[in-house]
């Protein structure tokens, strides 16, 4: 539980770390306060970290997590854009 006015530590785009400032709390959301931007956004609580630190290692985590990830899709169905590219001349 983080209280009005405390620095916190939070994954921007999930890739860059970036120290920002409670200004308050709404619900179960928080409202967070980017330091050296204008602005605040609504953020739950596991995506605040007390230290840079551990918001790194929560990114090299997702980073390992979305690298395992292969895409299998395999459709029937004809691809809609293929007439179109078929029917332009390059």
């Amino acid at each position: 539980m983080y209280n009005k006015d405390d620095i916190v530590y939070i994954l921007e785009n999930d890739q860059v770390v970036r120290k920002a400032k409670v200004a308050g709390r709404q619900d179960d959301l928080y409202i967070v306060q980017l330091i050296g931007s204008c602005g605040a956004i609504h953020l739950p609580e596991s995506r605040l970290f007390e230290s840079a630190e551990a918001a790194e290692e929560n990114r090299q985590k997702t980073k390992l997590n979305s690298a395992n990830v292969r895409n299998d899709f395999i459709s029937n169905r004809p691809d809609p854009f293929d007439r179109w590219i078929n029917s332009q001349k390059f």
